[in-house]
């Protein structure tokens, strides 16, 4: 939580029980949780979800109305340049359908409302391996109730069967809206089946998104794709005797070599010019270049100034883009962060993409 700023945290799976309130509470942060009380055939009773949100926010509990199959728990959220938030833990436990019902009534908690967290709906327009009902179904309602998807780009489940290929079933679904959604990313830093996702969103200066790009460092994935001993790799059958486990060992070493590219690059500012020199460093350039020309001399740069280092045209220069933190106190939020964790061990609120239909 501190490691990554987290402002806001969606928790499914908490396994919390009624006669344990203070289970899980984290210091500088309110906890609200709506434990599983039920138990039958089909579902045990270890669902439940759960939400945390630092003290110093405006924010508040909200009534979850009566849901069919979703477990929920939900806040509000006051920020000055935006309307009151409404932010929701959802956990669709499978193999219970997705139901039109049940998202009308979160999405009719508020003018602004976003919900986090694992829906099991699998669909490869964002990223999953094959579709099953709840996905086409969630991409059907995506226009019937006018919400948005957000995905991260890599798998947020990776089923410990290893004939089960790893999907994105941890998504986000806004409606109404206003803020940008600077990024969302999965976290490869635990080891649960469920990685924790980290979504971005506020108020950048002027009410615009920052764009950015990424840079790889391809030396880090070279070195990085020369060991072999990884569990993308070790869940690869030694024999490989059906299409089945042919499609197994593609999904394994896909998803290896996107973690390996993905974990060697970082975002800078898009209109950055890394290759960009000092103004002194630049009219010298410009002086050289014209004396050569005059003298039909090839251009050799290689200047040194008083108030810069020696530098030649392949220099480079690393830019760090820092996203401002909010304060407490009624003022505008310039980033929000919210951390969704799946499971009670710390599953569960990267540059973003909306994802759109073909």
């Amino acid at each position: 939580m501190s490691e990554n700023s987290i402002d806001i945290a969606l928790v499914q799976e908490t396994y919390l029980k009624p006669n344990r309130p203070k289970a899980c509470s984290i210091a500088g942060y309110v906890q609200l949780r709506t434990d599983r009380t039920y138990s039958t055939v089909h579902y045990s009773s270890k669902g439940g979800t759960a939400l945390y949100y630092r003290r110093s926010l405006h924010c508040g509990p909200i009534n979850i109305p009566p849901l069919t199959n979703m477990e929920a728990t939900g806040c509000r959220l006051a920020m000055t340049g935006h309307s009151t938030l409404v932010i929701v833990s959802v956990y669709l436990p499978s193999p219970k359908r997705l139901l039109r019902r049940d998202l009308r009534a979160l999405f009719a908690l508020g003018d602004a409302v976003t919900l986090f967290g694992d829906f099991n709906c699998k669909n490869i327009r964002w990223g999953c391996p094959s579709n099953n009902y709840n996905g086409i179904k969630l991409d059907e309602l995506e226009d019937r109730l006018d919400f948005g998807i957000i995905a991260p780009s890599t798998s947020t489940c990776f089923p410990h069967v290893v004939t089960h290929r790893p999907s994105t079933i941890d998504i986000a679904l806004t409606k109404g809206v206003a803020l940008n959604f600077n990024s969302i990313e999965t976290i490869h830093g635990l080891t649960s089946d469920h990685r924790p996702v980290i979504l971005k969103m506020g108020l950048p200066d002027g009410g615009r998104p920052i764009p950015i790009r990424k840079i790889t460092n391809w030396k880090r994935v070279s070195t990085a794709l020369e060991k072999i001993d990884t569990p993308n790799l070790n869940s690869i059958p030694n024999d490989i005797a059906s299409t089945d486990e042919i499609d197994l060992a593609i999904g394994a070493l896909t998803n290896h070599v996107r973690t390996v590219v993905e974990e060697s690059e970082r975002e800078v500012p898009a209109s950055s010019d890394r290759r960009k020199f000092p103004p002194d460093i630049l009219e010298s350039i410009r002086a050289k270049t014209q004396l050569c020309a005059r003298a039909h001399i090839p251009p050799r740069v290689q200047i040194q100034s008083a108030s810069s280092p020696t530098r030649s045209e392949s220099s480079r220069s690393g830019i760090r883009n820092e996203l401002e933190r909010p304060h407490g106190g009624n003022q505008t939020i310039p980033q929000r962060v919210l951390g969704s964790y799946q499971s009670a061990q710390n599953r569960g609120i990267y540059p973003y993409t909306p994802t759109q239909k073909t």
